[in-house]
Protein backbone atom coordinates (compact mmCIF):
# COMPACT_ATOMS: atom_id res chain seq x y z
CA UNK A 1 0.00 0.00 0.00
CA UNK A 2 1.34 3.49 -0.82
CA UNK A 3 0.08 7.00 -1.23
CA UNK A 4 -0.18 6.69 -5.00
CA UNK A 5 -2.59 3.77 -4.69
CA UNK A 6 -4.83 5.65 -2.28
CA UNK A 7 -4.63 8.89 -4.27
CA UNK A 8 -5.61 7.26 -7.55
CA UNK A 9 -8.37 5.22 -5.91
CA UNK A 10 -9.76 8.23 -4.10
CA UNK A 11 -9.65 10.34 -7.24
CA UNK A 12 -11.73 7.69 -8.97
CA UNK A 13 -14.03 7.47 -5.96
CA UNK A 14 -14.63 11.20 -6.17
CA UNK A 15 -15.99 11.14 -9.70
CA UNK A 16 -19.77 10.95 -9.88
CA UNK A 17 -21.49 10.36 -13.20
CA UNK A 18 -24.74 8.76 -14.21
CA UNK A 19 -24.07 8.03 -17.86
CA UNK A 20 -24.13 4.69 -19.67
CA UNK A 21 -20.34 4.74 -20.19
CA UNK A 22 -19.98 5.13 -16.43
CA UNK A 23 -22.03 1.97 -15.97
CA UNK A 24 -19.70 0.15 -18.33
CA UNK A 25 -16.70 1.55 -16.49
CA UNK A 26 -18.11 0.25 -13.22
CA UNK A 27 -18.12 -3.31 -14.49
CA UNK A 28 -14.35 -3.84 -14.04
CA UNK A 29 -14.68 -2.46 -10.52
CA UNK A 30 -17.41 -4.98 -9.75
CA UNK A 31 -15.23 -7.77 -11.16
CA UNK A 32 -12.25 -6.58 -9.10
CA UNK A 33 -14.42 -6.47 -5.98
CA UNK A 34 -15.71 -9.97 -6.66
CA UNK A 35 -12.19 -11.28 -7.15
CA UNK A 36 -11.08 -9.63 -3.92
CA UNK A 37 -13.98 -11.18 -1.99
CA UNK A 38 -13.20 -14.56 -3.57
CA UNK A 39 -9.54 -14.24 -2.58
CA UNK A 40 -10.54 -13.44 1.02
CA UNK A 41 -12.86 -16.45 1.06
CA UNK A 42 -10.06 -18.73 -0.13
CA UNK A 43 -7.82 -17.22 2.55
CA UNK A 44 -10.42 -17.97 5.23
CA UNK A 45 -10.83 -21.49 3.88
CA UNK A 46 -7.08 -22.01 4.11
CA UNK A 47 -7.07 -20.81 7.72
CA UNK A 48 -9.67 -23.45 8.55
CA UNK A 49 -6.95 -26.07 8.13
CA UNK A 50 -4.11 -24.10 9.70
CA UNK A 51 -5.49 -23.84 13.22
CA UNK A 52 -7.20 -26.35 15.51
CA UNK A 53 -10.67 -25.66 16.85
CA UNK A 54 -11.00 -23.20 19.70
CA UNK A 55 -12.74 -24.56 22.80
CA UNK A 56 -15.70 -22.28 22.13
CA UNK A 57 -16.03 -23.82 18.67
CA UNK A 58 -16.21 -27.33 20.11
CA UNK A 59 -18.76 -26.01 22.61
CA UNK A 60 -21.00 -24.67 19.84
CA UNK A 61 -20.52 -27.94 17.97
CA UNK A 62 -22.04 -29.57 21.04
CA UNK A 63 -25.00 -27.22 20.61
CA UNK A 64 -25.26 -28.54 17.05
CA UNK A 65 -25.50 -32.09 18.43
CA UNK A 66 -28.33 -31.05 20.76
CA UNK A 67 -30.52 -28.86 18.57
CA UNK A 68 -33.03 -26.70 20.38
CA UNK A 69 -34.81 -23.36 20.16
CA UNK A 70 -32.45 -21.86 22.73
CA UNK A 71 -29.34 -22.31 24.83
CA UNK A 72 -27.97 -20.93 28.04
CA UNK A 73 -25.51 -18.47 26.51
CA UNK A 74 -27.18 -17.01 23.41
CA UNK A 75 -29.66 -17.69 20.64
CA UNK A 76 -29.69 -20.99 18.77
CA UNK A 77 -28.48 -19.86 15.32
CA UNK A 78 -24.83 -20.90 15.74
CA UNK A 79 -25.94 -24.42 16.68
CA UNK A 80 -28.20 -24.66 13.66
CA UNK A 81 -25.52 -23.15 11.43
CA UNK A 82 -22.83 -25.66 12.47
CA UNK A 83 -25.31 -28.55 12.29
CA UNK A 84 -26.13 -27.67 8.68
CA UNK A 85 -22.47 -27.44 7.73
CA UNK A 86 -21.64 -30.73 9.45
CA UNK A 87 -24.39 -32.47 7.50
CA UNK A 88 -22.27 -31.79 4.42
CA UNK A 89 -18.71 -32.11 5.71
CA UNK A 90 -19.18 -34.31 8.76
CA UNK A 91 -18.14 -33.69 12.35
CA UNK A 92 -14.76 -32.34 11.31
CA UNK A 93 -13.04 -28.96 11.65
CA UNK A 94 -14.16 -28.17 8.10
CA UNK A 95 -17.72 -29.13 8.99
CA UNK A 96 -17.68 -26.83 12.03
CA UNK A 97 -16.14 -23.87 10.22
CA UNK A 98 -17.31 -23.98 6.61
CA UNK A 99 -20.60 -22.24 7.35
CA UNK A 100 -18.72 -19.38 8.98
CA UNK A 101 -16.56 -18.99 5.87
CA UNK A 102 -19.76 -18.63 3.86
CA UNK A 103 -21.14 -16.18 6.42
CA UNK A 104 -18.02 -14.02 6.07
CA UNK A 105 -18.39 -14.10 2.28
CA UNK A 106 -22.03 -13.01 2.51
CA UNK A 107 -21.07 -10.24 4.96
CA UNK A 108 -18.52 -8.85 2.51
CA UNK A 109 -21.11 -8.93 -0.27
CA UNK A 110 -23.68 -7.01 1.79
CA UNK A 111 -21.11 -4.39 2.85
CA UNK A 112 -19.94 -4.01 -0.74
CA UNK A 113 -23.51 -3.56 -1.99
CA UNK A 114 -24.22 -1.04 0.78
CA UNK A 115 -21.18 1.07 -0.11
CA UNK A 116 -21.79 0.73 -3.85
CA UNK A 117 -25.41 1.80 -3.68
CA UNK A 118 -24.77 4.75 -1.37
CA UNK A 119 -21.41 6.03 -2.64
CA UNK A 120 -20.44 4.24 -5.84
CA UNK A 121 -18.31 1.25 -6.90
CA UNK A 122 -14.93 2.93 -6.30
CA UNK A 123 -15.73 3.57 -2.64
CA UNK A 124 -17.15 0.08 -2.34
CA UNK A 125 -13.99 -1.54 -3.70
CA UNK A 126 -11.60 0.53 -1.60
CA UNK A 127 -13.63 -0.01 1.60
CA UNK A 128 -13.32 -3.77 1.23
CA UNK A 129 -9.59 -3.62 1.89
CA UNK A 130 -9.50 -2.21 5.46
CA UNK A 131 -12.85 -3.85 6.21
CA UNK A 132 -11.70 -7.42 5.59
CA UNK A 133 -8.00 -7.60 6.43
CA UNK A 134 -7.91 -6.52 10.07
CA UNK A 135 -7.19 -9.21 12.68
CA UNK A 136 -10.83 -8.86 13.77
CA UNK A 137 -12.15 -9.61 10.30
CA UNK A 138 -9.56 -12.30 9.68
CA UNK A 139 -10.50 -14.29 12.79
CA UNK A 140 -14.20 -13.70 12.13
CA UNK A 141 -13.79 -15.21 8.69
CA UNK A 142 -13.21 -18.76 9.87
CA UNK A 143 -13.58 -19.20 13.66
CA UNK A 144 -17.04 -20.58 14.40
CA UNK A 145 -18.71 -18.43 17.03
CA UNK A 146 -21.97 -16.51 16.99
CA UNK A 147 -20.20 -13.17 16.34
CA UNK A 148 -19.72 -13.74 12.56
CA UNK A 149 -23.44 -14.54 12.33
CA UNK A 150 -24.65 -11.41 14.12
CA UNK A 151 -22.23 -9.42 11.95
CA UNK A 152 -23.73 -11.02 8.83
CA UNK A 153 -27.29 -10.16 9.80
CA UNK A 154 -26.33 -6.64 10.96
CA UNK A 155 -24.69 -6.04 7.57
CA UNK A 156 -27.78 -7.40 5.81
CA UNK A 157 -30.06 -5.23 7.94
CA UNK A 158 -27.99 -2.13 7.10
CA UNK A 159 -28.18 -2.90 3.40
CA UNK A 160 -31.93 -3.50 3.35
CA UNK A 161 -32.65 -0.47 5.53
CA UNK A 162 -30.58 1.72 3.19
CA UNK A 163 -32.40 0.33 0.14
CA UNK A 164 -35.73 1.09 1.80
CA UNK A 165 -34.87 4.55 3.08
CA UNK A 166 -32.81 5.98 0.21
CA UNK A 167 -34.19 4.12 -2.79
CA UNK A 168 -37.80 3.43 -1.83
CA UNK A 169 -37.55 -0.37 -2.13
CA UNK A 170 -40.67 -1.79 -0.49
CA UNK A 171 -39.41 -5.39 -0.46
CA UNK A 172 -36.35 -4.23 1.45
CA UNK A 173 -38.51 -3.70 4.55
CA UNK A 174 -39.20 -7.44 4.41
CA UNK A 175 -35.45 -8.10 4.10
CA UNK A 176 -34.82 -5.82 7.08
CA UNK A 177 -37.33 -7.68 9.24
CA UNK A 178 -35.94 -11.10 8.30
CA UNK A 179 -32.36 -9.94 8.92
CA UNK A 180 -33.22 -8.58 12.36
CA UNK A 181 -35.15 -11.73 13.29
CA UNK A 182 -32.30 -14.02 12.26
CA UNK A 183 -29.90 -11.70 14.06
CA UNK A 184 -31.91 -12.00 17.27
CA UNK A 185 -31.63 -15.77 16.96
CA UNK A 186 -27.86 -15.33 16.65
CA UNK A 187 -26.90 -12.80 19.33
CA UNK A 188 -28.92 -10.27 21.26
CA UNK A 189 -26.48 -7.47 20.45
CA UNK A 190 -28.51 -6.86 17.31
CA UNK A 191 -31.14 -5.25 19.53
CA UNK A 192 -28.91 -2.16 19.30
CA UNK A 193 -29.81 -1.86 15.62
CA UNK A 194 -33.21 -0.44 16.57
CA UNK A 195 -31.91 2.60 18.50
CA UNK A 196 -29.26 3.15 15.80
CA UNK A 197 -31.95 3.30 13.12
CA UNK A 198 -34.20 5.39 15.36
CA UNK A 199 -31.41 7.94 15.86
CA UNK A 200 -31.02 8.21 12.09
CA UNK A 201 -34.75 8.72 11.52
CA UNK A 202 -35.32 11.19 14.35
CA UNK A 203 -32.29 13.38 13.61
CA UNK A 204 -33.16 14.01 9.95
CA UNK A 205 -36.45 15.84 9.34
CA UNK A 206 -36.91 14.30 5.89
CA UNK A 207 -36.67 10.80 7.38
CA UNK A 208 -39.07 11.25 10.30
CA UNK A 209 -42.01 10.51 8.05
CA UNK A 210 -41.07 6.82 8.24
CA UNK A 211 -42.02 6.77 11.92
CA UNK A 212 -45.63 7.40 10.87
CA UNK A 213 -45.64 4.77 8.14
CA UNK A 214 -46.35 1.07 8.67
CA UNK A 215 -43.26 -0.36 6.93
CA UNK A 216 -40.73 -0.02 9.79
CA UNK A 217 -43.22 -1.42 12.27
CA UNK A 218 -43.99 -4.30 9.93
CA UNK A 219 -40.27 -5.07 9.76
CA UNK A 220 -40.16 -5.08 13.55
CA UNK A 221 -43.16 -7.41 13.66
CA UNK A 222 -41.48 -9.84 11.25
CA UNK A 223 -38.36 -9.84 13.43
CA UNK A 224 -40.41 -10.62 16.55
CA UNK A 225 -42.28 -13.43 14.78
CA UNK A 226 -38.99 -15.06 13.80
CA UNK A 227 -37.70 -14.60 17.34
CA UNK A 228 -40.90 -15.91 18.95
CA UNK A 229 -39.81 -19.59 19.17
CA UNK A 230 -36.80 -18.57 21.24
CA UNK A 231 -39.01 -16.44 23.49
CA UNK A 232 -41.28 -19.46 23.94
CA UNK A 233 -38.21 -21.52 24.87
CA UNK A 234 -37.05 -18.83 27.30
CA UNK A 235 -40.44 -18.80 28.98
CA UNK A 236 -40.22 -22.56 29.55
CA UNK A 237 -36.64 -22.33 30.84
CA UNK A 238 -37.04 -19.56 33.41
CA UNK A 239 -35.65 -16.93 31.00
CA UNK A 240 -32.27 -18.57 31.29
CA UNK A 241 -30.41 -16.68 28.59
CA UNK A 242 -31.60 -13.26 29.69
CA UNK A 243 -30.59 -13.95 33.29
CA UNK A 244 -27.18 -15.01 32.00
CA UNK A 245 -26.77 -11.80 30.01
CA UNK A 246 -27.69 -9.67 33.02
CA UNK A 247 -25.13 -11.60 35.04
CA UNK A 248 -22.44 -10.86 32.44
CA UNK A 249 -23.15 -7.12 32.54
CA UNK A 250 -22.52 -7.20 36.29
CA UNK A 251 -19.06 -8.73 36.09
CA UNK A 252 -15.88 -6.83 36.86
CA UNK A 253 -17.48 -4.26 39.16
CA UNK A 254 -14.66 -4.90 41.64
CA UNK A 255 -12.13 -3.53 39.13
CA UNK A 256 -11.22 0.18 39.03
CA UNK A 257 -13.09 2.30 36.49
CA UNK A 258 -9.93 3.28 34.64
CA UNK A 259 -8.96 -0.36 34.24
CA UNK A 260 -12.34 -1.34 32.78
CA UNK A 261 -12.26 1.57 30.35
CA UNK A 262 -8.63 0.91 29.48
CA UNK A 263 -9.29 -2.78 28.88
CA UNK A 264 -12.21 -2.06 26.56
CA UNK A 265 -10.50 0.66 24.53
CA UNK A 266 -7.28 -1.32 24.40
CA UNK A 267 -9.11 -4.40 23.16
CA UNK A 268 -10.71 -2.41 20.34
CA UNK A 269 -7.38 -0.89 19.37
CA UNK A 270 -5.90 -4.38 19.25
CA UNK A 271 -8.70 -5.83 17.14
CA UNK A 272 -8.54 -3.03 14.57
CA UNK A 273 -4.75 -2.46 14.92
CA UNK A 274 -3.46 0.75 16.54
CA UNK A 275 -2.82 3.02 13.53
CA UNK A 276 -5.96 2.03 11.64
CA UNK A 277 -8.06 2.51 14.78
CA UNK A 278 -7.36 6.26 14.71
CA UNK A 279 -8.18 6.46 10.99
CA UNK A 280 -11.54 4.84 11.67
CA UNK A 281 -12.26 7.10 14.62
CA UNK A 282 -11.33 10.25 12.69
CA UNK A 283 -13.55 9.17 9.81
CA UNK A 284 -16.43 8.36 12.16
CA UNK A 285 -16.21 11.76 13.84
CA UNK A 286 -16.15 13.39 10.40
CA UNK A 287 -19.31 11.56 9.32
CA UNK A 288 -21.00 12.63 12.53
CA UNK A 289 -20.22 16.28 11.86
CA UNK A 290 -20.87 16.34 8.12
CA UNK A 291 -23.83 13.98 8.27
CA UNK A 292 -26.12 16.56 9.86
CA UNK A 293 -25.58 18.99 6.99
CA UNK A 294 -28.31 19.24 4.32
CA UNK A 295 -28.04 16.54 1.70
CA UNK A 296 -25.56 14.45 3.70
CA UNK A 297 -27.99 11.89 5.10
CA UNK A 298 -25.95 8.98 3.74
CA UNK A 299 -22.95 10.04 5.83
CA UNK A 300 -25.23 10.33 8.85
CA UNK A 301 -26.43 6.80 8.16
CA UNK A 302 -22.84 5.49 8.40
CA UNK A 303 -22.39 7.34 11.67
CA UNK A 304 -25.64 6.09 13.21
CA UNK A 305 -24.89 2.47 12.30
CA UNK A 306 -21.60 2.55 14.22
CA UNK A 307 -21.07 5.30 16.79
CA UNK A 308 -24.03 4.45 19.08
CA UNK A 309 -22.82 0.86 19.36
CA UNK A 310 -19.28 1.86 20.31
CA UNK A 311 -20.55 4.54 22.69
CA UNK A 312 -22.98 2.12 24.35
CA UNK A 313 -20.26 -0.37 25.19
CA UNK A 314 -17.89 2.40 26.27
CA UNK A 315 -20.54 3.58 28.74
CA UNK A 316 -21.23 -0.01 29.79
CA UNK A 317 -17.54 -0.35 30.60
CA UNK A 318 -18.02 2.31 33.28
CA UNK A 319 -20.37 -0.09 35.09
CA UNK A 320 -19.01 -3.57 34.31
CA UNK A 321 -16.41 -5.50 32.40
CA UNK A 322 -16.96 -5.51 28.62
CA UNK A 323 -15.57 -8.27 26.40
CA UNK A 324 -13.66 -7.24 23.29
CA UNK A 325 -16.07 -8.93 20.86
CA UNK A 326 -19.25 -7.31 22.17
CA UNK A 327 -18.83 -4.16 20.06
CA UNK A 328 -17.94 -5.94 16.82
CA UNK A 329 -20.98 -4.63 14.90
CA UNK A 330 -19.80 -1.09 15.50
CA UNK A 331 -16.84 -1.59 13.15
CA UNK A 332 -18.75 -2.40 9.95
CA UNK A 333 -19.26 1.11 8.54
CA UNK A 334 -15.99 2.85 9.59
CA UNK A 335 -14.06 1.36 6.61
CA UNK A 336 -16.58 3.02 4.26
CA UNK A 337 -16.39 6.25 6.25
CA UNK A 338 -12.59 6.14 6.10
CA UNK A 339 -12.57 6.01 2.28
CA UNK A 340 -14.98 8.96 2.11
CA UNK A 341 -12.99 10.93 4.69
CA UNK A 342 -9.79 10.41 2.72
CA UNK A 343 -11.56 11.48 -0.45
CA UNK A 344 -12.45 14.72 1.31
CA UNK A 345 -8.87 15.10 2.53
CA UNK A 346 -7.68 14.72 -1.07
CA UNK A 347 -9.60 17.87 -1.96
CA UNK A 348 -7.83 19.90 0.70
CA UNK A 349 -4.62 21.79 0.06
CA UNK A 350 -2.36 19.48 2.03
CA UNK A 351 -3.80 15.96 2.06
CA UNK A 352 -0.46 14.16 2.10
CA UNK A 353 -0.27 13.49 5.83
CA UNK A 354 -3.67 11.78 5.99
CA UNK A 355 -2.88 9.69 2.93
CA UNK A 356 0.59 8.71 4.09
CA UNK A 357 -0.70 7.92 7.56
CA UNK A 358 -3.48 5.74 6.16
CA UNK A 359 -1.06 3.94 3.88
CA UNK A 360 1.21 3.25 6.85
CA UNK A 361 -1.80 2.16 8.93
CA UNK A 362 -2.92 -0.31 6.27
CA UNK A 363 0.60 -1.67 5.84
CA UNK A 364 0.93 -2.17 9.60
CA UNK A 365 -2.53 -3.77 9.73
CA UNK A 366 -1.63 -6.20 6.95
CA UNK A 367 1.64 -7.03 8.69
CA UNK A 368 -0.10 -7.82 11.99
CA UNK A 369 -2.69 -9.93 10.20
CA UNK A 370 0.10 -11.75 8.38
CA UNK A 371 1.96 -12.71 11.53
CA UNK A 372 -1.34 -13.73 13.12
CA UNK A 373 -2.29 -16.04 10.26
CA UNK A 374 1.24 -17.27 9.59
CA UNK A 375 3.03 -17.24 12.96
CA UNK A 376 6.07 -18.83 11.31
CA UNK A 377 6.78 -15.33 10.00
CA UNK A 378 7.58 -14.22 13.52
CA UNK A 379 10.22 -16.90 13.81
CA UNK A 380 11.78 -15.92 10.50
CA UNK A 381 11.82 -12.24 11.49
CA UNK A 382 13.01 -13.00 15.05
CA UNK A 383 9.96 -11.32 16.57
CA UNK A 384 9.53 -12.46 20.17
CA UNK A 385 6.35 -11.70 22.09
CA UNK A 386 5.05 -13.04 25.40
CA UNK A 387 2.79 -16.04 24.88
CA UNK A 388 0.07 -14.43 27.02
CA UNK A 389 -0.41 -11.79 24.29
CA UNK A 390 -1.24 -14.41 21.67
CA UNK A 391 -4.98 -15.14 21.74
CA UNK A 392 -4.48 -17.91 19.16
CA UNK A 393 -2.88 -20.02 21.91
CA UNK A 394 -6.40 -20.74 23.15
CA UNK A 395 -6.97 -22.85 20.05
CA UNK A 396 -4.34 -25.42 20.98
CA UNK A 397 -4.44 -28.46 23.23
CA UNK A 398 -7.68 -30.20 22.34
CA UNK A 399 -6.15 -33.08 20.39
CA UNK A 400 -3.38 -33.61 22.95
CA UNK A 401 -5.61 -33.77 26.02
CA UNK A 402 -8.13 -35.96 24.17
CA UNK A 403 -5.41 -38.48 23.24
CA UNK A 404 -4.32 -38.67 26.89
CA UNK A 405 -7.94 -39.02 28.01
CA UNK A 406 -8.48 -41.88 25.55
CA UNK A 407 -5.53 -43.80 27.02
CA UNK A 408 -6.59 -43.17 30.60
CA UNK A 409 -10.21 -44.12 29.94
CA UNK A 410 -9.12 -47.46 28.52
CA UNK A 411 -6.89 -48.02 31.55
CA UNK A 412 -9.75 -47.27 33.95
CA UNK A 413 -12.06 -49.66 32.13
CA UNK A 414 -9.37 -52.34 32.11
CA UNK A 415 -9.03 -52.12 35.88
CA UNK A 416 -12.76 -52.78 36.28
CA UNK A 417 -14.04 -49.25 36.84
CA UNK A 418 -17.08 -49.98 34.68
CA UNK A 419 -18.53 -47.37 32.31
CA UNK A 420 -16.43 -44.24 32.67
CA UNK A 421 -18.16 -40.87 32.30
CA UNK A 422 -16.13 -38.11 30.68
CA UNK A 423 -16.12 -34.41 31.36
CA UNK A 424 -14.90 -31.43 33.31
CA UNK A 425 -16.10 -28.60 35.50
CA UNK A 426 -16.00 -26.11 32.61
CA UNK A 427 -17.64 -26.23 29.19
CA UNK A 428 -14.41 -25.71 27.27
CA UNK A 429 -12.59 -28.79 28.55
CA UNK A 430 -15.72 -30.94 28.37
CA UNK A 431 -16.23 -29.87 24.75
CA UNK A 432 -12.61 -30.49 23.81
CA UNK A 433 -12.98 -34.07 24.96
CA UNK A 434 -16.27 -34.52 23.11
CA UNK A 435 -14.87 -33.38 19.77
CA UNK A 436 -11.34 -34.78 19.82
CA UNK A 437 -11.66 -38.09 21.65
CA UNK A 438 -12.02 -41.27 19.60
CA UNK A 439 -15.64 -41.76 18.54
CA UNK A 440 -16.56 -38.24 19.71
CA UNK A 441 -18.31 -39.42 22.90
CA UNK A 442 -20.85 -37.41 24.82
CA UNK A 443 -19.42 -35.61 27.83
CA UNK A 444 -20.85 -33.95 30.90
CA UNK A 445 -20.03 -30.94 33.02
CA UNK A 446 -19.98 -30.87 36.81
CA UNK A 447 -20.90 -27.61 38.54
CA UNK A 448 -19.20 -27.54 41.95
CA UNK A 449 -19.37 -23.78 42.35
CA UNK A 450 -18.43 -23.16 38.72
CA UNK A 451 -20.33 -21.06 36.18
CA UNK A 452 -23.40 -22.70 34.60
CA UNK A 453 -23.49 -23.31 30.87
CA UNK A 454 -25.58 -25.09 28.24
CA UNK A 455 -24.42 -28.53 29.41
CA UNK A 456 -26.98 -28.22 32.19
CA UNK A 457 -29.69 -28.54 29.53
CA UNK A 458 -28.69 -31.92 28.10
CA UNK A 459 -25.90 -33.66 29.99
CA UNK A 460 -27.94 -35.54 32.61
CA UNK A 461 -27.82 -38.91 30.75
CA UNK A 462 -24.04 -38.67 30.44
CA UNK A 463 -23.20 -37.91 34.06
CA UNK A 464 -21.81 -40.74 36.20
CA UNK A 465 -24.41 -42.85 37.96
CA UNK A 466 -24.23 -42.94 41.77
CA UNK A 467 -21.26 -45.12 42.59
CA UNK A 468 -19.89 -44.75 39.06
CA UNK A 469 -16.54 -43.54 37.76
CA UNK A 470 -15.54 -40.45 35.85
CA UNK A 471 -12.49 -39.04 34.12
CA UNK A 472 -12.22 -35.31 34.80
CA UNK A 473 -9.99 -32.84 32.93
CA UNK A 474 -9.10 -29.56 34.60
CA UNK A 475 -6.75 -26.62 34.17
CA UNK A 476 -5.44 -26.72 37.73
CA UNK A 477 -3.07 -28.98 39.62
CA UNK A 478 -4.18 -30.89 42.74
CA UNK A 479 -2.44 -28.43 45.07
CA UNK A 480 -3.67 -25.32 43.28
CA UNK A 481 -6.17 -23.37 45.44
CA UNK A 482 -8.09 -22.46 42.27
CA UNK A 483 -9.04 -26.10 41.68
CA UNK A 484 -12.80 -26.46 42.04
CA UNK A 485 -14.03 -28.83 44.79
CA UNK A 486 -15.24 -31.57 42.43
CA UNK A 487 -13.20 -34.12 44.40
CA UNK A 488 -15.79 -33.84 47.20
CA UNK A 489 -18.26 -35.60 44.88
CA UNK A 490 -16.22 -38.83 44.75
CA UNK A 491 -15.04 -41.31 47.36
CA UNK A 492 -11.60 -41.56 45.73
CA UNK A 493 -9.77 -39.30 43.30
CA UNK A 494 -6.37 -40.09 41.80
CA UNK A 495 -4.51 -37.31 40.00
CA UNK A 496 -2.40 -38.40 37.08
CA UNK A 497 1.23 -37.64 37.91
CA UNK A 498 2.04 -36.43 34.40
CA UNK A 499 -0.05 -33.50 33.16
CA UNK A 500 -0.63 -32.90 29.47
CA UNK A 501 1.74 -30.10 28.48
CA UNK A 502 1.05 -28.33 25.19
CA UNK A 503 3.73 -26.32 23.36
CA UNK A 504 3.81 -24.13 20.25
CA UNK A 505 7.44 -24.45 19.37
CA UNK A 506 9.44 -22.70 18.06
CA UNK A 507 7.15 -19.73 18.75
CA UNK A 508 7.29 -20.09 22.53
CA UNK A 509 9.61 -22.03 24.78
CA UNK A 510 7.09 -22.19 27.62
CA UNK A 511 3.87 -24.23 27.46
CA UNK A 512 0.76 -22.54 26.08
CA UNK A 513 -1.53 -24.86 28.03
CA UNK A 514 -1.29 -27.48 30.77
CA UNK A 515 -4.11 -29.95 31.47
CA UNK A 516 -4.49 -32.14 34.55
CA UNK A 517 -6.37 -35.44 34.48
CA UNK A 518 -8.15 -36.96 37.45
CA UNK A 519 -9.45 -40.51 37.82
CA UNK A 520 -12.55 -40.29 39.98
CA UNK A 521 -14.32 -43.27 41.60
CA UNK A 522 -17.59 -43.84 43.45
CA UNK A 523 -19.63 -40.79 42.50
CA UNK A 524 -21.71 -39.46 45.40
CA UNK A 525 -24.16 -36.74 44.25
CA UNK A 526 -24.31 -33.88 46.71
CA UNK A 527 -26.37 -30.79 45.84
CA UNK A 528 -24.55 -28.86 48.57
CA UNK A 529 -21.36 -29.23 46.54
CA UNK A 530 -22.69 -29.30 42.99
CA UNK A 531 -24.37 -25.91 42.89
CA UNK A 532 -23.55 -23.60 39.96
CA UNK A 533 -22.17 -20.15 40.70
CA UNK A 534 -24.38 -17.30 39.57
CA UNK A 535 -27.26 -17.64 37.15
Amino acid sequence: MNETFFRRGLQAAGRETATAPAALAARPLAIASGLFILACTLLHLGLVFRFPLAPDETYYWQWARHLDWGYYDQGPMIGWWIHSSCLVFGNTPLGVRFGIVLAALATQVFLYLLARDLFGPHVALLSLIPGTLTPLALAGGFIATYDPLVVLFWAAAMYYAARALFFGSRLSWLGLGVSLGLGLLSKHTILLFAPCLLLFLVALPEQRVWLRRPQPWLALLIALILFAPNLWWQQHHDWLTFRHLFMLTGRGVDQPLQRRLGDFVGSQVGLITPLLFFVFMAALIWTGRRGREPGQGRLWYLFCMSAPVLLFFLLLATRSRVQANWAVCGWLTPPIAAVLWLRQKRKEERPSFALWYTAAAMAFCLFLSLILAWPETRVALHIHTPSRWDQMNKLYGGAEVAAAADRLKRAMEAEGAGPVALGAVTYDNASRLAFYMAGQPETCCLFPGTRPNSYALWHAPYRPKPGGSMLVVDDYAPDDPRLSPFRALFARVVAEPQPVVVYRRPLYSNPVHVFYLYRCYDYRPDPRVETPRGG
